[in-house]
């Protein structure tokens, strides 16, 4: 890194970061999906029943390990970051290797202690959610919270140095493995488990008393082969960013080096990282249990409803599911339809997933720009980074939710078949609405946290997550909603979030962002995308097949949208130069008059 890198104006620091971290991420997200469509597909061609099935223990190993993950490895990272950038705005650049060296020990030691809980807790958890061949996905999962950790510690470094480069070949690498590898495992273990069990009647030389154990059994074991690959990614991805740090120690010129103050002591800056840490640890951790406890609740509840109102949960899919999935349990086949239907569940959330993980981006990006403009105390560059961030992230996550929306099924179809299709659309067309607020939550909190107020989300997240269990509750209770009702809590508690974080943010920041441009002519722009999505699948479904239709109609509203966009005059001249070839871009929009 040049020594001007480390002072570059913070919007096209931002952007620039932003653009890698979302190829990235796109990248990572296209691998996900991958990995879990081809999953349910593994499945279901030894049985349909046993898509949704695998699909839920799938998801079940993650609601125990996410809360687990974050306790570790959510607030240092991001600590890290914002100390880092903060102390580059003040040009305190031995903190800076102070602060590197400081943070190895604590996340080496929570890695160790939260990779010990995620084996202690597991077997309670199984027992809590009526799933015991989850186990096995569990045991394969936990080392890679201790990797998580131990990756943590780079990432957090150079993403404070605005260098978004080395997470972004970590998370490929990461995500690269579990895709190959883990999809080649389920399949293996799948099919010389099948093969063994027709010849001999036994799995891997296990016995068992019924077909279906046995095959619930397999399931659980192929699962488990699936999420090893995730530990051994996560390994990987630390000896990418090990070997990439080694070679970047001179991030810092040498002469900037020398002639810093004396870094704080040890002492100093350990209690600054905890600090700044711990509120911003338990604002995700306390997301990242409601969640899990979220999941329980609905699970039990469909879980009882299974039992005692089994007619009227049929009604509600025609009877396309009592011929393949068993409704009563029994201590030999304790799989219900609330697995089922959880995995239908989770396959809606996937696609929900790939919205929220790129505007997860741009908060990981604006932290350390926000930080720098709020230290140096430059409202101009402060107000101009709060916009950017504000306008890509609704520019992305309007017309996508939307989308969703207006096209729920023949989106879902795309990526899965059969009945888990059609539950899964459902729930879609909810979360179409709910993604919105939960995608534009996300840096609307980065950047409360970069200004100072890193107590904030903590508060606004503990109110939310109140709010988002008694609505989940309440909706899911409701026989004819049961499962889509999962997706309500999060419209109503992430409205609240949004709300009164941007308003805390404005009056914190001491700058109004331009919300005509930022927020309002991007909204209408996707609400005439959506109804040209609908409108064009309409006039399609009935004359070409289902997936070309599909995609046919995303492509004409994605052109719908941009035309949209530009004859609003969304976007600035500065804008459309930070983008590459932007002089070129600016010289034909200029000729049209489509640049404000």
């Amino acid at each position: 890194m040049q020594k001007d890198n480390l002072k570059k104006n913070g919007s096209q620091t931002f952007l620039k970061g932003a653009m890698v971290l979302s190829i990235s991420m796109i990248i990572v997200k296209l691998c996900g999906m991958v990995y879990k469509i081809m999953l349910t597909r593994i499945y279901s061609m030894f049985g349909d029943q046993y898509a949704g099935i695998g699909t839920g223990i799938f998801s079940n190993a993650y609601e125990i390990y996410i809360p687990l993950f974050t306790l570790a490895t959510a607030g240092f990272p991001i600590a890290v970051s914002r100390l880092i950038s903060e102390s580059v705005a003040k040009e305190r650049y031995k903190d800076v290797r102070q602060i590197h060296k400081v943070s190895k020990p604590f996340f080496i030691i929570m890695g160790l202690v939260s990779f010990m809980l995620m084996i202690g807790i597991s077997f309670i958890y199984v027992d809590i959610v009526k799933s015991p061949y989850s186990i096995y996905s569990l045991m394969m999962l936990a080392p890679s919270v201790f990797f998580g950790c131990i990756v943590s510690i780079y990432r957090g470094y150079f993403e404070g140095l605005r260098n978004m480069v080395p997470t972004a070949i970590s998370e490929i690498v990461e995500a690269c493995v579990k895709m190959i590898l883990g999809l080649s495992l389920a399949y293996l273990v799948m099919r010389f488990g099948m093969n063994e069990y027709n010849a001999k009647g036994t799995i891997f030389t296990l016995s068992f008393a019924s077909e279906t154990e046995a095959m619930n059994t397999l399931i659980g074991f192929s699962v488990a082969s699936a999420i090893f690959a995730i530990s051994l990614g996560g390994f990987l991805a630390y000896i990418s960013l090990k070997i990439i740090y080694k070679r970047r120690k001179n991030d810092i010129p040498e002469e900037y080096y020398e002639n810093s103050v004396d870094a704080l002591s040890r002492r100093e800056t350990f209690v600054n990282l905890v600090k700044t840490a711990i509120p911003i640890g338990l604002a995700a951790l306390v997301m990242s249990i409601s969640s899990s406890i979220d999941t329980i609740i609905i699970q039990k509840v469909l879980y009882n409803m299974a039992i005692e109102n089994r007619e009227a949960l049929l009604a509600q899919f025609n009877g396309k599911l009592d011929s393949h999935i068993p409704l009563n349990p029994t201590e030999s086949n304790p799989i219900t339809i609330h697995t089922y239907l959880m995995g239908a569940f989770s396959c809606a959330l996937t696609v929900m997933q790939l919205i929220t993980a790129v505007t997860q981006v741009f908060g990981t990006s604006a932290m350390p720009s926000v930080t720098n403009a709020y230290t140096k105390g430059d409202k101009t560059e402060l107000k101009k980074s709060i916009e950017t961030v504000l306008k890509l992230t609704m520019l992305v996550t309007l017309p996508a939710g939307l989308g969703m929306f207006a096209l729920p099924y023949p989106i879902i179809s795309l990526l899965y078949d059969g009945y888990v299709a059609v539950v899964a659309a459902d729930v879609l067309r909810v979360m179409g609405l709910s993604v919105i607020v939960v995608a534009v939550s996300t840096p609307i909190c980065s950047m409360l946290q970069g200004v100072g107020r890193v107590d904030l989300p903590l508060k606004l997240y503990s109110i939310a997550m109140i709010l988002k269990l008694a609505t989940n509750y309440a909706f899911v209770n409701i026989v004819e909603i049961n499962i889509v009702g999962g997706a309500v809590g999060s419209l109503v508690s992430f409205i609240f979030v949004c709300i009164v974080g941007m308003y805390f943010l404005i009056k914190k920041a001491g700058v109004m962002p331009d919300f005509l441009n930022t927020t309002i002519k991007p909204f209408f722009s996707a609400v005439i995308c959506a109804v040209a999505a609908y409108a064009t699948y309409g006039l399609l479904e009935n004359v070409i097949a289902g997936a070309f239709a599909t995609i046919v109609s995303i492509i004409v509203a994605a052109v719908v949208y941009l035309v949209s966009l530009l004859l609003l005059h969304t976007f600035a001249e500065n804008e459309v130069k930070m983008l590459p070839k932007g002089n070129n871009v600016v010289t034909i929009l200029a000729k049209l008059h489509l640049l404000r």
